[in-house]
């Protein structure tokens, strides 16, 4: 009996699922299933950011790994958002599910009590984050027979005057400034990316941390600007987008690897 019942206890440990470290690649759908909109307070932007930053490999749903052939559908996890927010408190949590749809790991429960539900639920979803920290995931499974295609930053100048800066380390690829039809070459920046907002967007780093709020104006593809008290405007150039403001007098024309 003793045996039977031993049996029965790990067949359903096993049902359960791998453990989060047998696990290298998550999906990111681009809508939640409590929420009613595609990146709801640039929440699913978030969620990806956060788990890049905890050793996964992130990736939104329509991007062309989803679709390879090769592969396995049960190697990857698929990330959601738990609200469960109250009158006063804005409660959420990041849960991330196997291919048959059970929880392999879930975290705390992250509180905010801002009134602002743009500001509130990324709030929230920081102090939900905190639970990783604590997770020492490493990634322990196999490599898998393929990788997903994801888009590498480009910088077009068409100024002809290049004035070459020296960087701390060689192995990093220049990006490209513009002061005054003059071009310097500075250590490669991160992608950052956009998310939206009540009149325009807030752009973020991977942390996610907020470092610029954009405004839009009557022109497509064209932003008021402020960078941490510097105002100026955002703009596409030539498939390029450009961040312009006055420093002392002079504009300033600086390249910023975007992504809305």
């Amino acid at each position: 009996m003793k045996k039977i019942v031993c049996l029965m206890c790990f067949v359903s440990l096993f049902s359960f699922g791998q453990g989060i470290n047998s696990y290298q690649y998550v999906i990111v759908p681009k809508k939640f299933t409590d929420f009613k909109t595609e990146d709801k307070y640039g929440l699913n932007t978030s969620v990806k950011l956060l788990l890049h930053k905890y050793g996964f490999k992130a990736y939104f749903s329509d991007e062309s790994f989803a679709d390879d052939t090769m592969a396995n559908r049960c190697d990857f996890l698929t990330a959601d958002l738990s609200n469960e927010s109250g009158i006063m408190v804005t409660k959420v949590r990041v849960v991330l599910k196997d291919c048959k749809g059970n929880i392999v790991y879930q975290t705390e429960l992250g509180t905010s009590r801002e009134k602002q539900y743009s500001i509130a639920y990324n709030q929230a979803l920081r102090d939900a984050a905190k639970s990783f920290e604590t997770l020492d995931y490493k990634y322990e499974g196999k490599s898998l027979p393929f990788q997903p295609t994801t888009e590498k930053p480009v910088v077009r100048v068409s100024e002809t005057r290049i004035e070459s800066v020296s960087t701390p380390n060689a192995d990093e690829k220049p990006v490209v400034r513009v002061k005054d039809n003059k071009i310097e070459t500075k250590p490669n920046a991160p992608f950052f990316f956009a998310q939206p907002t009540a009149n325009g967007y807030q752009v973020v780093d991977n942390e996610p941390k907020v470092i610029m709020r954009l405004y839009n104006t009557s022109q497509k593809n064209v932003f008021m600007a402020d960078k941490n008290g510097v105002n100026g405007t955002v703009l596409l150039k030539d498939g390029q987008w450009v961040f312009e403001y006055y420093n002392n007098g002079n504009l300033v024309s600086e390249p910023i690897n975007l992504k809305f």
